[in-house]
């Protein structure tokens, strides 16, 4: 039998590392073995074939904010990245919280984007209704428990009937954690204060930690919703995190890029790594590091948020894009920090799949979706502006130099990216 494209390299499957060959028909993986034939082969050398990186937390910026991003230039980034599917967010100039808003999006994105994209809903107070009709339309939902675009911070002591109208739909849902009364009470207390990392007091890891846990106590209600703490950034979050899920709740959280990289200090030298959560100190980010490592952390994602650089110096905006550089940071965390590739197959691909209902991908095996995200950890680069795809057109990262990147794109058996070039 001749495949369409046969992958030929160390393939990261769920069993472990294989140098193997991989064969796709009809954009499915029909066989991973020896000697199969194929109209195209890829040789990928010394290169990682991982499963398609998934990214559970990217704000693509469209309808709204087009002259940051739109579906066409965030989704070309990803494949610049590697990542060959991506979960927007809804807190746009019109917020994702009407089955109407959410199938315009659901439109504007399979006209315009380049790898498979999934929409978050947005629960608002007084809308649980609106959950279960946008439950067609989207792949999970977000409460922002602190203020954001379309919406004001959550109730607190609303989440427990949130959370039941959201199982109903059998979709997970993900949780931005920062406790609003903590925050507005720094605000207060820090007045008239001027540092250069003054963020990082403002939005406190106390404002991260207590907001957790309301959410475990929620949860404990709903013990079979599938749940998610966006970018947790402190030891305290993941611990709680680990902790509900060993008494048996279905809470997972999620690392960034640029909590794992970054710490403080860096905001000191770097006005344009404002973020929310904010950079925390090193404690903070070795911990998010060993969560990785040891399964307390269950996604690595990139929260993209592209602000033109005008906007951050200007405006001080909060957010960093991402998706450019998510296979930069994996191949740094596999050379640099020690972490297995099956680690990073678990964290990328598989884990967050799973969360957002997506059987058919996120491994490597046969009858499998065929995306791959294809490392060569043997190409190193440094990061410029002028090699970011994304329409923002800068990278936290400039001046960097990371051990390798992603060398091939693949989504649904076709070839997005191809030998570091994009073929999209």
């Amino acid at each position: 039998m001749e495949y369409d494209l046969v992958l030929e390299g160390r393939v990261v499957a769920p069993g472990g590392l294989l140098e193997a060959e991989v064969g796709v028909s009809e954009g499915v993986i029909a066989a991973v073995g020896h000697g199969l034939r194929g109209a195209r082969r890829i040789r990928t050398g010394g290169c990682l074939i991982f499963p398609g990186f998934v990214d559970v937390h990217v704000h693509l910026r469209e309808p709204g904010w087009e002259h940051k991003e739109d579906f066409r230039t965030g989704t070309l980034a990803a494949v610049h990245g590697g990542v060959t599917t991506v979960a927007d967010m809804p807190n746009n100039p019109v917020p994702v919280t009407s089955a109407a808003a959410a199938e315009a999006k659901k439109r504007l994105a399979e006209e315009k984007a380049l790898v498979d994209v999934r929409l978050y809903g947005g629960v608002l107070p007084g809308g649980l209704q609106r959950i279960r009709e946008m439950a067609g339309s989207v792949a999970g939902y977000k409460i922002y428990m602190s203020e954001s675009t379309g919406t004001g911070a959550y109730p607190e002591a609303e989440l427990g009937a949130a959370f039941d109208a959201v199982a109903a739909t059998r979709k997970p849902v993900s949780l931005h954690c920062e406790r609003q009364s903590v925050i507005d009470r720094m605000k207060m207390e820090l007045e008239g204060r001027v540092s250069p990392d003054l963020h990082c007091d403002l939005r406190p890891p106390d404002a991260e930690i207590q907001s957790v846990k309301g959410v475990v106590e929620a949860l404990r209600r709903v013990p079979g919703l599938r749940a998610n703490v966006c970018h947790a950034s402190t030891a305290g979050a993941v611990g709680l995190v680990k902790s509900a899920r060993e008494q048996g709740l279905n809470l997972s959280c999620e690392a960034t890029l640029h909590h794992l990289y970054f710490s403080r200090r860096a905001l000191s030298e770097n006005v344009m790594l404002k973020t929310n959560p904010p950079l925390r100190g090193e404690e903070d980010r070795q911990a998010l590091l060993s969560g990785v490592r040891g399964g307390a952390v269950s996604f690595l994602v990139t929260d993209h948020a592209p602000h033109l650089e005008s906007e951050k110096l200007e405006r001080g905006l909060a957010g960093v894009p991402g998706l450019d550089d998510y296979s930069h940071v994996v191949s740094w965390l596999i050379r640099g920090q020690e972490t297995d590739p099956l680690t990073i197959a678990r964290v990328a691909a598989s884990n967050p799949s799973r969360f957002l209902g997506l059987g058919d991908r996120g491994e490597i095996a046969v009858g499998r979706r065929a995306d791959f995200s294809v490392v060569d950890l043997r190409s190193p680069e440094k990061v410029t502006g002028e090699g970011v795809r994304s329409k923002c057109g800068w990278s936290p990262y400039e001046g960097r130099e990371f051990p390798g990147r992603a060398r091939w794109t693949i989504s649904g058996g076709e070839v997005l990216m191809d030998d570091f070039e994009i073929a999209a």
